[in-house]
């Protein structure tokens, strides 16, 4: 089976949060940095694009029957010490499994997660009764199955589920 990075998911996933900013790098504008133009961006299917970052919800894209069974073997679920971070411009995202304690730290805390525009990431994931279950937990929150184990070495954690901010990582 063929495997994709998971660096190839979180360009999917943060792809529509990215938005071009200004840098300055005078105190007065050049001619260079001061903005002459209107960025516009093409309607697709006929309809207007908001200037607002959406999420995109990427399971109605494809099926994902393909990359199930989905494993992370440096993850289990347990227990998530809280630690701050220092990722300014991260998006929050959180890691979660089929398991009884990750579908009820779901249910819990769906509408947190929602509100904070929160993307999920399925590391534990046997088929696609599973991940129905586990999307099921947290209705209108964007849940993919990924391979979590560069996440879990990146960020020195071994369990879920867990919250990962900017500027935290917590339980």
């Amino acid at each position: 089976m063929k495997r994709i990075p998971i660096a190839c998911y979180f360009i999917l996933l943060l792809a529509p949060f990215a938005q071009p900013e200004l840098t300055v790098a005078e105190d007065q504008l050049s001619d260079f940095t001061r903005p002459n133009f209107q960025v516009s961006r093409p309607p697709i299917n006929n309809k207007i694009q908001p200037d607002r970052a959406m999420h995109a919800d990427l399971s109605t894209f494809a099926n994902e029957a393909w990359i199930l069974p989905v494993r992370s073997s440096h993850l289990s679920p347990g227990p998530v010490k809280p630690r701050s971070l220092k990722m300014p411009g991260l998006q929050p995202f959180f890691l979660v499994g089929e398991d009884p304690h990750s579908l009820v730290w779901l249910r819990q805390r769906a509408a947190k997660l929602q509100e904070m525009g929160a993307a999920g990431l399925a590391v534990e994931v046997a088929d696609t009764e599973a991940l129905a279950r586990i999307r099921a937990a947290a209705p209108g929150i964007t849940i993919l199955p990924v391979n979590g184990n560069d996440i879990a070495t990146r960020l020195q954690i071994e369990h879920y589920p867990v919250l990962i901010t900017a500027t935290s990582l917590e339980q």
